[in-house]
């Protein structure tokens, strides 16, 4: 009889940490892929410049476009569908289970802003020494659940910056 209940002890045992260690597997994964897919988006963001500026030596971003190719990124990389504004609904394929919120995003660039420049944003904890036009972007979500429990909040940011 002992040997039956220590058995099923450890059974019990080995599914609870099983489970913890899939949702902790989880937050890892999405950690990494949070801060690499906004990596990506705020390079193609940084891609949309006003050519009439750049023609003068200005980095100065298309804004509207910009937006567009973080948004068309952030969907490809990570299985999104753009939802109203700033939120990212997961499709079917996505690994996450939560909408992903773009928190903020912000250019600095020669049209408003000379370099180098110290950037702050305490909303964000961001502090960074700006050497060129920047794309700034904060993205968050909830990390995805196998099993009970909530996942914890991921937000990552990130700094994309052209160097003079």
């Amino acid at each position: 009889m002992s040997h039956t209940l220590r058995t099923m002890f450890f059974i019990v045992i080995f599914a609870g940490l099983m489970s913890l260690q899939y949702n902790l597997d989880s937050d890892r994964t999405s950690t990494r892929q949070i801060k690499n897919a906004l990596e990506l988006a705020t390079h193609d963001a940084a891609l949309a410049l006003d050519e009439s500026q750049l023609s003068q030596g200005r980095i100065v971003f298309d804004q509207e476009r910009a937006l567009d190719n973080l948004r068309d990124s952030l969907n490809a990389n990570l299985k999104l569908e753009s939802a109203a504004g700033y939120l990212y609904s997961p499709n079917t394929n996505s690994f996450y289970q939560e909408d992903i919120v773009l928190e903020h995003i912000e250019f600095v660039d020669d049209s408003n802003s000379s370099f180098p420049t110290q950037y702050s944003n305490l909303d964000y904890d961001i502090l960074d020494t700006l050497n060129g036009p920047s794309v700034i972007a904060v993205l968050s979500t909830r990390s995805p659940r196998y099993f009970a429990g909530s996942g914890i909040i991921i937000r990552k940011a990130v700094v994309y910056e052209y160097v003079q």
